[in-house]
Formats: structure tokens, sequence, C-alpha cells
């Protein structure tokens, strides 16, 4: 439908578009040749419309002219195609005209061109709906997102702009509940629930709703309709029917309907499943076409208790119509298990005097039907206890705990050492109709420990021992008994020296069979400090006495033990001494002093019976011991010495110690270059620059690394050195080009990390030679030939000859007076003597 102020608008927003469009700078309509072109034009646009000019190439062209007269609305006057009616882009997108020039003989001098004129879209439609009013059904509980229902509305205007892109929009909802109940997507227009609508919608309490839906286009001034909706509100079928009960082991027939679910509309398939298969490997359920849930065999509740169930509603492509029902089946007990003894025989075990009314244990019965339920519910009573002595009731049980009591009678062991009582417990409380079981209960009369251990002497000994006497030496067997139970705590001895031993030199170790208790030396005896010992021994039990018992002077013993006097070699004090030193200790200082006796009290001497390299001295008579000769730490850093003390009286009576001396390193060693890393070469001629890496070691371990390097100075040869770590340094070197093989001999100055630091001086040595493929130097090899034996005669008399003259130079060289020549000091042909005095300035510290 159109709009006609809406239109005028439009007209008017885009007649400038238009101007622009059809007109150049200078203000004229565009013009052209006539040839075959596109042109756009606005619908609804106001006319006369000049669109565009043509202007013939050839001269002789007098008249422009229109071909196809049915279009009247496209005309060409003087050259120029205007419109003279109003396009619609809605009835016609799309303008083909034939344009011709004609001469003055109306004969067709350019053309036919075809000029297609395309009609641009304004918003001048507005979305109509398919329908003037919509009613639909929703079903209460519906599913939040899921549609029940659609509208539609179509836009005239072009699809590809936003004149013909519409939205759909819920207005109003009437009634008004403050909440929206229902959601429509602005896309498609499909209707749903919102989630307050899934909670709220009841038809009992509102039947109808009425929904304003609006549908509105994108442009920029937009046009919409709206459409009432008129929505009815049904009460949900498809609901759970909550709790199932199904009696257990039921005897059918089968299949049999337990419950029923229901869709809100007829044709619906019905499919039912396990929420969890793998709690049921065996699925007893089945769903027929009405909606009919069976179960198809017999329940057992004590092998499956509840089964959870999912009943799908789908459609005839199977595709969900709704979330699945969860249906829960509880299966129901009955009174179909016997109840079971956990164990054969219940053993039980009873003091003799065992209070009345004590609880000695329980009876424990199962039954497997559901718990806190009639069925599994137990009463207990005693039919029967053997032996019957002293009373046919010595004990009863609690009725429904199974709890059994000491009741009757006296508990004698050596009258009846054991009783059986036969115990029946029945369900349902104890009801006629329930199921029992009878448990035999063992209860054994356990001694009470009434009875204390008596010794079977006084006194023992007394026993003679030499002091010399080894440990665990057997001393002398005691006996206490104990008229209790045997083999039991109460009949057990302990025995234990309360008195007479307070270093505990003596053990006592029980038989466990017999009681008997063997006395055993565990420290070594003296008869300096001890002479003769006084045991009081105890006997007493593990398990404690009945209340009123108590131990007498019959519990307790005496042990008297004698020691003897032997001649036993000195004792030193210690078992070991150690002492530390410095290396550089001098020859007389005190190093420690050893010390020894003898039990005797007879005069010791001392002796260094090991000392390899006589670094030491001692005094035999105060066992003091000095330093003899220069210990060197290099050497040995732990020294060892074994010193020996013997009576004077009789030397045979010796022992011995040993000695450990850690000397202490002191900084006495310079730093020197490892020999590994003090020569190198450089493959002639030199010119390159190479690094070179070199080691330090000192003698004195603790006191060397970290050391500190530096070179001394070589003229004209540029040298570098920095650290790489503690022990090892890189040096650079760079001495140009040589041309013939030249040795030389870089000082290298090491200082070690000693407080103060000692420094040491070596020398690296550093040759430039010849070197073959592999980069290494060359040493040429006289060939064997077959004048062998002549060339080593004539080569051993030229040797001779040469030998002599060389002494002679030197000689003369000697005699002659010194003088001072430039020469380069680091080069080969320099004595030792002279690169020795030659002192060299470090150049570079690292």
């Amino acid at each position: 439908m159109k709009n006609y102020r809406h239109r005028l608008f439009e007209q008017l927003l885009f007649l400038p578009v238009a101007l622009v469009l059809l007109t150049e700078i200078n203000g004229q309509f565009p013009k052209g040749p006539l040839k075959t072109m596109d042109l756009l034009v606005l619908e609804e646009t106001t006319v006369p419309l000049m669109i565009y000019m043509f202007v013939p190439s050839d001269s002789a062209v007098n008249t422009v002219y229109v071909v196809d007269k049915a279009q009247d609305s496209i005309q060409i006057e003087n050259g120029v195609l205007y419109l003279n009616k109003s396009l619609d882009r809605e009835t016609q997108a799309v303008h083909k005209v034939q344009i011709e020039g004609l001469n003055e003989k109306q004969e067709v001098v350019e053309g036919p061109a075809t000029v297609t004129i395309i009609v641009q879209d304004i918003n001048d439609n507005q979305p109509v709906f398919a329908e003037t009013k919509y009613k639909g059904i929703v079903w209460q509980n519906s599913r939040p997102g899921k549609p029940f229902m659609k509208v539609e509305a179509k836009d005239l205007d072009d699809p590809n702009t936003l004149n013909g892109q519409f939205q759909y929009s819920i207005v109003e909802q009437l009634p008004n509940t403050g909440v929206s109940f229902f959601q429509i997507d602005k896309e498609t227009g499909e209707i749903s629930t919102t989630q307050e609508g899934y909670e709220s919608l009841d038809p009992l309490k509102e039947k109808l709703y009425d929904v304003i839906v609006a549908a509105k286009d994108a442009a920029k001034i937009p046009l919409s309709s709206s459409i009432q909706v008129t929505i009815g509100v049904k009460e949900n079928l498809w609901k759970s029917p909550g709790k199932i009960d199904v009696v257990e082991n039921s005897t059918g027939p089968f299949p049999q309907t337990i419950t029923k679910v229901q869709w809100n509309k007829p044709g619906a398939i019905y499919e039912l499943k396990p929420k969890d298969k793998r709690h049921y490997p065996d699925f007893p359920f089945v769903i027929d076409a009405s909606g009919d849930i069976n179960v198809t065999k017999p329940l057992d509740r004590e092998e499956i208790s509840e089964y959870v169930l999912l009943a799908f509603a789908l459609d005839k492509k199977r595709q969900r119509l709704e979330d699945p029902l969860e249906i829960v089946v509880t299966v129901k007990d009955i009174n179909d298990n016997r109840p079971l003894c956990q164990e054969r025989v219940t053993f039980l075990e009873v003091q003799e005097n065992e209070q009345r009314g004590s609880v000695i244990g329980t009876v424990i019965v199962k039954d497997f039907d559901e718990d806190g339920r009639k069925n599994s519910m137990l009463k207990y009573k005693i039919i029967d206890q053997e032996p019957k002595i002293p009373e046919p009731d010595m004990f009863k049980i609690g009725e429904f705990d199974g709890h059994i009591q000491r009741f009757n009678g006296n508990l004698e062991k050596k009258n009846a050492p054991d009783y059986i009582i036969r115990v029946q417990a029945t369900d349902q409380l104890g009801d006629a109709a329930g199921l029992s079981t009878v448990c035999v209960v063992n209860i054994s009369v356990i001694d009470i420990n009434d009875k204390i251990p008596i010794f079977e002497k006084m006194e023992y000994g007394p026993i003679t021992l030499r002091e010399t006497t080894q440990l665990d030496h057997f001393v002398m067997e005691i006996q206490a008994t104990d008229d209790d139970e045997p083999l039991t705590g109460s009949s057990e001895i302990l025995y234990t020296i309360v008195d007479g031993d307070e270093n505990g030199t003596f053990k006592i170790v029980t038989e466990e069979r017999t009681n008997k208790g063997f006395v055993r030396l565990s420290r070594r005896l003296d008869f300096e400090t001890h002479p003769v010992y006084r045991l009081n021994i105890s006997a007493t039990n593990p398990e404690p006495l009945v209340t009123g018992v108590y131990y007498n002077t019959s519990s307790f013993t005496l042990l008297f033990v004698n020691v003897t006097d032997d001649d036993e070699p000195p004792c030193f004090k210690k078992p070991l001494y150690h002492v530390s030193t410095f290396e550089n200790a001098s020859k007389g200082d005190f190093l420690l002093k050893v010390e020894a006796f003898d039990p005797e009290g007879g005069n010791i001497s001392y002796h260094l019976t090991h000392d390899p390299r006589k670094w030491f001295k001692i005094n035999a008579k105060t066992g003091e011991i000095f330093v003899n000769g220069d210990v060197d730490a290099e050497k040995e850093r732990i020294y060892k010495m074994v010193v020996t003390a013997m009576e004077k009286d009789d030397p045979r009576k010796k022992s011995t110690v040993d000695i450990s001396v850690n000397l202490r390193d002191v900084n006495d060693n310079r730093p020197k270059l490892a020999e590994n890393t003090s020569s190198f070469f450089i493959c002639m001629p030199g010119e390159e620059e190479k690094e070179v890496t070199i080691r330090a070691v000192d003698d004195d371990v603790e006191l060397g690394p970290p050391f500190k390097f530096s070179l001394g100075q070589v003229p004209g040869k540029p040298l570098k050195i920095r650290p790489i770590n503690d022990t090892h340094a890189s040096v650079t070197l760079k001495f140009g080009k040589h041309d013939v093989e030249t040795q030389y001999k870089i000082p290298v100055m090491i200082s070690d990390s000693g407080t103060p630091p000692l420094q040491g001086k070596d020398f690296m040595t550093v040759q430039v030679c010849k070197c073959t493929d592999n980069k290494v130097c060359f040493i040429p090899v006289d060939n064997d030939s077959s004048y062998s034996k002549v060339g080593l005669a004539v080569g051993i008399l030229l040797g001779t000859a040469a030998l002599i003259a060389l002494i002679l130079v030197v000689v003369y060289l000697k005699m002659k007076p010194k003088k001072q020549e430039k020469t380069d000091p680091y080069r080969l042909e320099l004595t030792n003597k002279e690169l020795t005095d030659k002192e060299a300035e470090p150049l570079t510290t690292a």
C-alpha cells in the first residue's frame, strides 16, 4: 500500500541525489554519444525528468528516435532522453529502450543502441502480514524457546536494501502481568514461551492471552504494521506420573502395566530408556503406542531397589517434541529373605568374676530385606544352653540388639570352661509369620588373675664371677610359680631387678612355657668399683591383679653375686682421638695428650707404635705428643697414628688407641700452569688471531682457586687475557705474518686465593710452524735408502765434528766481552739464562 506523504518526502529527499547524478559540474545534463548504457532513476520521482542528452557522433544525424513506441513513459526530444511518467519499481524494476539516430531522410545512421533504465527503490511499502488475525495454542509447561506457532509478513520493497528488510517484535501482552510469558524470533516470526511462561502459564489461572506483534523495516525512516495474536493456554498432558511402586517378586501376568504417559496431541511416537544403562544391564520395562509403561518380569529389590526411566515423545521424524519425562520406579519389599548369621559360630570370652548384667558380646545377624522395615527387624532369644550348670540361664540376650549379658550363677573355669548357647533370630519383630534362623555362640570362661607368683627360694647364691666374664654369660636360673591358668597373661611371669643393680649389669629372660628366669650378664663387671651385688628381684604378671589381691614378699627373692679381681690391661679414657693442626707446625709444638689408666693402679708407659713418616713423638710418661718433623698436608691430609699403653711391670698387659690428625693446609706452594695447557702452536704464516685456554694448578688444594691471571709483555705483539672460571683463562694471540718458523715464550703470572695471596710465574710456549693438511706442525722424517749404513757413518762423523766446533765457539764467547745487541728477547736464539734474567712487565690482568 502506497503512502502519499511518505512518497513525497522520499522524492524530495532523493531529488538532490538525482540532480547530482544527472548533472555535470557546469550545470548541464549528462550527455554523450549514442551507445548502449545503463542509467539509474529513483522510483516515484517528479516528472518530467531529464535523464540524458545524446550527442551524435555522425554529423548526418538529424533526429534521435525511440524505436519502441510502447514505452510511452520514456521519450526523446531534441536529443534529450526524459521521463514523462513516474516509474514504480514494484511494478517494473528495469526498462529497456532501443534508440536510433536518423538523418533528414529518416534513415538510420547510428544505432540502434540499447539503453537500460534501472529503477532504484524508495521505502514506499510497509510490511504486510499474511493474515488479518492469528490464533494459536500453547500447552502448559511448554519448553522455553520451542516454537508453538508462527506469524508471517511480507515487504514489497527491494529485499536487497534496508527498505525491504524487517524484523518482528512483541509490542504488548494482554492481560499485562508485568512479566513476558512469550517471545518471538525477530527473523522467522516463530513464537515460543519464555522461562517465566514455562513456569507460570496455567489454564486454571488464565486461559487466553492477546499478543500484539509488530513488523518494522530497517529503513532510515522505517515503516511498520502490527497484528493481533490470540493464544489459548491448555493443560499440559506431558508430565511425569511421579514415583511408581512395584512389589518385588510379583507373579504376573507379564507384561504388567504400571503407569501411563500422554503427549498433548495424537500421533506422537513413544520411547522408553533407562537414565543410566550401566546400572541396569537388564532393562525390564517397555512402552506401547498408547503410552502405557509395562514391567516385563518379576523384580528383586535385593538386586535393584530403584529404577529411573526416561520417557520420550517423538514426532514422525523421530525428533523430540519435548524434554523427556523422568519416572522413578521403587521396588517394594516383601519378606522373602531369611535372617543369616554372620558367623557359623560366634566366639566370646567372659572372666570368672564378670559382674552380672555386663555385656560380653553381640550376635550379628543380617536380613537382606529393606532396611528400616518390619521385614528386616529382628527379635532374639536364647533357646538352649550347654552345659546347664550351675544354672540353666547363665546368660541372657537383648531382644532387639543381640547383646549377650552375664545373668545368673557363678562362673568356674575348672567346672565349665566353655558354654554353648543357641540363639534364635526372627524377622518381623518375632511375629509368628516371620522367618527365623538359629546361631551358635561359644562362650569361653577366662581365669581371672587372683593368684600371685611365688618364688621357690627366698635367696639365691652367692655366685662368684670373674670381672673378665664375657657379656651375656649365664649366671643363674631362678623359678617362681603361678596357679592361674597356664599360658595366659594371668600366669605369665615377668622378672625385674628392682634394687641392687643401678647400672643394669644384669638382665633376666623368662622362658614362656616354664616361667623359668635366666639371669645373664648385660654389662662388664668391674671389681674395683663393684665387688659385690645384692640383687632384689620381683616376679609379677602382665595382667593386673583382681581387686583385693596384692603382691607380697613371696613374690620377691634375693640373688647374691661376688666379683673376683683380674689383672686387666690399661684402659684409655677415649676410644678414639681426633685432632687438627696446620702443616707449618714447628718441631716441638704440642699436639695432644692421650690418657690411660690401669684398673689395678699400676704405672703405665706410652709408645707411638705406628707413625709411618716419623712426624711426631710422645712423652712415655705423660702421653703428650709433639711435632717431630716437617708435616706436609700435600702428602697426607689425614695422618693416622697408633699409641700403645702398657703396664711397666708387665709389658704384656697393653692396649692401643687410634689417633687421627687432620693436617690443615697453609699457603706454601706457588700456582703454576698445568702441563697440558702450557704449549701451543700457530700454523704459518700466522697472520690469524688464535684463542687458547690455559689452566692453573696449585698443590695447596684449599688455598688454590680462584686464580688471578696476568701476562707479561711481548714487544709488538698484542696479547689479551680474560678469565673463564676459577681455574681457566682464555689468551688471545696475534703475532703477525712469519716467513720462518719461530717460537715464543710468554710469561704468565698466577695468584692464588691465600691470605695473603702467593704468586707464581710460569711460561706458555707458542710455536709458529709449518703445518700439514691436518693443521698440525710438520716434523720432517729422513727417508730410508740403499746407502743407509754409509749415511749413518757419515752422520756420526759430522755430528762429532759439529759438537767439537760448538764447544770451541762457546769457549770463545765466554772469553770475549759481552756487547749489547738489539735482538728480540722472546726469539728462540735466547739462552735460558737470558730468558730468566729478562723481566717481563704485566700487560693485561685477568
